[in-house]
């Protein structure tokens, strides 16, 4: 087996087309596309692919991607049984690994290693891991003990030790951003988009499994799909596509597979969202404040955007990948809401009351179709109240507020979060329920400060929905901290006052007695 590097990747399916595996291009350009889509694809980053054996058989083969895939953490578990689902019904993947393990060892296993391959690092937003039958979340960690070139190593510890050769089934759930690929890379106003998704075949584990089957669903009908080795057994049933069961799968197994599909609908990533939380106890305030950079990252709009087709058929943006306007949650008793961009105030917003939230409905001032990109701020005011709690009897106040407001089917590529507090705060202490990149600490001057506002600034990259959890900031504020920016503005105050009696009582006029005299 010889390997050459992913540029090949055009080669090996026009070889797939001509065999018929796939549908042919039905056009230059949709070819053409195709090649510059492969060129960006996550292949481009995944190493080396094997081609056809120079003296085998006459067919496309595939084997491992690298012949030294041998896992390094311990082999002292097997997959006895493995069900993978691959949910591409929306934009962000889920992918949900079911697996039934037992232990192989003489001696007690309190860890199970999940692999992910360094090629969708950092398309990873969020994983977790639970007992399949008792649901109990389990600890899942980065594993610094094993490490390998082309794995990343999750360990996962067992709510119990498992004895030898007893069993215990794990779920470990995986979401995916920024995976799949229009293709075309262009379409009409009102044209559907059609997406790829490459991936693995097999389900990525670190120990031999006796069985497993992987389960693919679609949004709609699959329209093309594509795999390697060739003696992987696919079945089509309407939107879902079903890879196996296959037995005695090897650790670390390695495959193409490809399929394509239509997703309705846009493809929505911020860029850049920088959320602004400011704490009064004066006022017994929480203000928030949210500027987002989002672009959609769906098939660009082929040719020129058409006012007077839009006004004719306005769901048909609807229909392809443009997006008419956005829907995010604020709580229940926010006031004073407003949204903004650079132009200044936009009036088309609606407030939607729920049961337990208020839902802001934002239609920005053009529609945003694939490629195109916008800029807001909305902010809005809410009793403090409901997000600061005192600790009985002590001067430690806890912050409890959302990391930030999620929209539905949005992947997050760098989130700054910014929290001030009140003039005068002591050790303050963050916790985050997920990983980010940096929590620093600052000082922030605002009107009528005098030493300045203690600041937090979080910084996290590739969050979804899922990450849209409550933190908690601890912090102390005393008696003598409250009374310090009265006492600062009275003290400004009285000093003004004191000039203004100090200055009115000067004489700046010359004397008038004097100037008779010398005249």
């Amino acid at each position: 087996m010889r390997f050459i590097h992913s540029q090949a990747l055009v080669v090996i399916v026009a070889s797939f087309l001509v065999a018929g595996h796939v549908s042919a291009f039905s056009s230059p350009e949709e070819a053409a596309d195709f090649e510059a889509f492969a060129a960006q694809s996550e292949f481009a980053d995944y190493g080396t692919i094997p081609v056809m054996e120079e003296d085998g058989p006459q067919q496309t083969h595939f084997e491992s991607w690298s012949e030294s895939d041998v896992p390094i953490v311990p082999q002292n578990i097997k997959i006895t049984n493995l069900l993978r689902t691959l949910d591409l019904s929306r934009p962000l993947i889920r992918e949900i690994t079911s697996a039934a393990i037992q232990n192989i060892a003489e001696e007690d296993v309190k860890d199970y290693y999940f692999p992910v391959d360094h090629a969708y690092m950092s398309n990873l937003a969020h994983i977790t891991a639970e007992n399949r039958k008792t649901k109990e979340v389990l600890e899942l960690v980065k594993d610094e003990q094993y490490l390998d070139g082309q794995f990343q190593y999750y360990r996962i510890k067992l709510a119990s030790p498992l004895s030898p050769g007893d069993k215990v089934q794990i779920t470990v759930k995986t979401f995916l951003s920024n995976i799949v690929r229009p293709f075309p890379t262009h379409v009409g106003q009102a044209e559907k988009q059609k997406v790829l998704y490459f991936g693995n075949p097999f389900a990525l584990t670190a120990y031999p499994a006796a069985k497993q089957k992987t389960t693919v669903i679609t949004p709609n009908n699959v329209l093309d799909v594509l795999h390697s080795p060739e003696e992987v057994d696919v079945v089509i049933k309407n939107n879902q596509v079903i890879l196996g069961p296959y037995t005695e799968v090897s650790a670390l197994e390695h495959g193409i597979f490809e399929i394509q599909y239509q997703l309705t609908g846009a493809i929505q990533h911020v860029r850049h969202l920088r959320r602004d939380v400011e704490v009064s106890h004066w006022g017994n305030n929480l203000a928030i404040e949210e500027h987002y950079n989002f672009v959609n990252n769906g098939a660009q709009l082929k040719g020129q955007f058409s006012r007077i087709d839009y006004q004719r058929n306005p769901m048909g943006v609807r229909d392809g990948n443009g997006i008419l306007g956005f829907i995010t949650p604020i709580p229940k008793l926010a006031s004073d809401i407003y949204y903004r961009d650079e132009i200044g105030n936009i009036s088309t917003s609606a407030i939607v009351h729920q049961p337990d939230h208020v839902q802001l409905h934002m239609k920005p001032r053009f529609p945003i179709f694939g490629g195109w990109n916008t800029t807001w701020y909305l902010g809005y005011n809410a009793p403090l109240d409901g997000y600061v709690h005192n600790v009985p009897k002590s001067d430690k106040y806890i912050l409890k507020v959302s990391v930030f407001a999620p929209m539905k089917d949005t992947s997050y590529e760098q989130v700054e979060i910014r929290v001030v507090l009140p003039e005068g705060s002591q050790n303050v202490k963050v916790h985050i329920p997920f990983e980010v990149e940096s929590i620093e600490h600052s000082t922030t001057k605002t009107y009528m400060d005098s030493a300045g506002r203690s600041t937090v600034t979080i910084q996290a990259r590739n969050l979804i929905e899922d990450h849209a959890q409550d933190m908690l900031i601890e912090y102390e504020y005393s008696s003598v901290s409250y009374l310090t920016k009265p006492f600062a503005a009275a003290t400004m105050l009285m000093a003004a006052f004191a000039t203004s009696m100090i200055v009115s009582r000067l004489d700046f006029k010359i004397s008038g007695s004097a100037f008779k005299k010398n005249k």
